[in-house]
């Protein structure tokens, strides 16, 4: 055995081989480089992640298997080989999923009944329908309509005015009478004003009249402010006041003054505004000159 390896040895060494030798050598080396570096590139792509496949978190996989054509097992243990549990039809639905999809239909069914309107002209729900009735609203309290404005009391006020012989005694004389007398009226007139009528005051028992001249005064009427100071008289239906004037020249004149009646009459603002409008200009100045027009008193 040994002389055959030996004469191999000396015929390969022979310098006609040596040639071919070198060729086998380098196509050895070649075929060597070749298994090396082609054989890792396809172990790297085997073995490299795919970038879109997702894996869930919580579930681990085993590694990639050395074969590209082996399947992998997921695992929550990790493990490459599913040990436990039946096959499973990949096409068909898995329980928990249909479970899903019948609760949602269920739900979807609750809200149906549940938003359906009741009966009409019962006012509740049938029972088993899972709908709660709907709470009653009480009605809402109509507003009261604001109360008519009262309308404002004026009053009608009727006299009898005229001068009277000296000493004739009061309610005997014969008068001109003045119905419905304007508010400010001068009397006996507007130049030669004694009085002026002025107001009623509340609850029309008596008539105002305010005194712009001098006179000396005798009757039944009272005196405002006082007796001492008598500015106004007030004088009841069927009183009567004489006033002597005492003019600059000539004889005094005794006027009387005598009230008929007080007539309440109920009117509209707009009618007591046209009442106040329509005062006397004449008892206006008169009052003026007497300095009372800052008195209290007018309708």
């Amino acid at each position: 055995m040994n002389e055959f390896l030996n004469s191999l040895k000396a015929d390969l060494l022979d310098r006609r081989l040596l040639p071919i030798l070198a060729v086998v050598g380098v196509g050895l080396v070649a075929a060597l480089a070749y298994v090396a570096l082609g054989g890792g590139g396809k172990a790297s792509t085997a073995t490299a992640p795919t970038p879109s496949a997702h894996v869930p978190a919580g579930i681990a996989t085993s590694e990639a298997p050395a074969h590209p054509s082996q399947g992998v097992a997921e695992t929550t243990s990790g493990s490459s080989v599913q040990r436990r549990g039946n096959a499973h039809d990949p096409f068909n639905p898995l329980p928990s999923a249909v479970k899903a999809v019948s609760t949602g239909s269920t739900t979807t069914s609750s809200s149906s009944t549940t938003s359906a309107p009741a009966a009409s002209g019962t006012g509740s729900v049938p029972a088993g329908s899972g709908a709660s009735p709907k709470a009653e609203t009480s009605p809402v309290a109509p507003s009261k309509p604001a109360a008519p404005r009262r309308p404002a009391t004026t009053y009608q006020v009727s006299v009898l005015f005229g001068a009277v012989p000296a000493g004739t005694p009061l309610l005997t004389a014969t008068l001109t009478p003045y119905q419905n007398l304007k508010l400010l009226t001068p009397l006996p007139s507007g130049d030669k004003a004694l009085i002026v009528f002025r107001s009623v005051p509340a609850g029309g028992k008596s008539a105002t009249f305010t005194l712009v001249g001098e006179a000396i005064l005798r009757g039944a009427a009272t005196c405002l402010p006082s007796a001492a100071q008598c500015q106004r008289i007030n004088l009841k239906p069927g009183q009567a006041e004489q006033l002597e004037y005492l003019p600059v020249s000539g004889p005094p004149v005794t006027y009387e003054l005598r009230v008929s009646s007080i007539a309440p009459n109920k009117a509209s603002s707009a009618a007591v505004s046209r009442v106040l409008g329509g005062a006397s200009k004449a008892g206006t100045e008169a009052l003026r000159r007497a300095g009372f027009l800052d008195l209290a008193g007018l309708l």
